[in-house]
């Protein structure tokens, strides 16, 4: 059970049996799980953005980086699909995991596109 969906249970059982203090630090433990669950989007966006500088400073070109994340919104459907699959919740582990598809895809694409334009030896 993810974390996320068990707060609520844990809510109803504290205010029932644990005394004021124990509920105020088991609040703040809350917030700060939410607070840092709230920036990992914006950790993933800037991510893309990072390696879309580094490739363009690398190829000196706006379209082939896109050329070469183009590869990325399928690998994230796979990755949010096989997490679906096996009933698992997108918590820290899965963005650390799909954070390491986006490296793993780059570095695909780009070997890839370096075959095809005779780059590779």
């Amino acid at each position: 059970m993810a974390l996320g969906d068990a707060l609520p249970k844990v809510n109803q059982l504290a205010a029932k049996y644990c005394p004021k203090t124990s509920l105020q630090a088991f609040r703040a433990a809350r917030r700060r799980f939410k607070s840092s669950l709230k920036g990992l989007g914006l950790l993933l966006v800037m991510a893309i953005l990072v390696i879309y500088i580094v490739l363009g400073i690398l190829y000196e070109s706006f379209i082939h980086p896109l050329t070469i994340l183009s590869g990325l919104p399928s690998a994230a459907f796979g990755a949010l699909l096989t997490l679906q699959i096996f009933h698992l919740s997108l918590d820290l582990y899965g963005f650390v995991g799909i954070i390491m598809l986006i490296g793993i895809v780059k570095k695909e694409r780009h070997h890839d596109g370096g075959f095809r334009r005779g780059l590779s030896a």
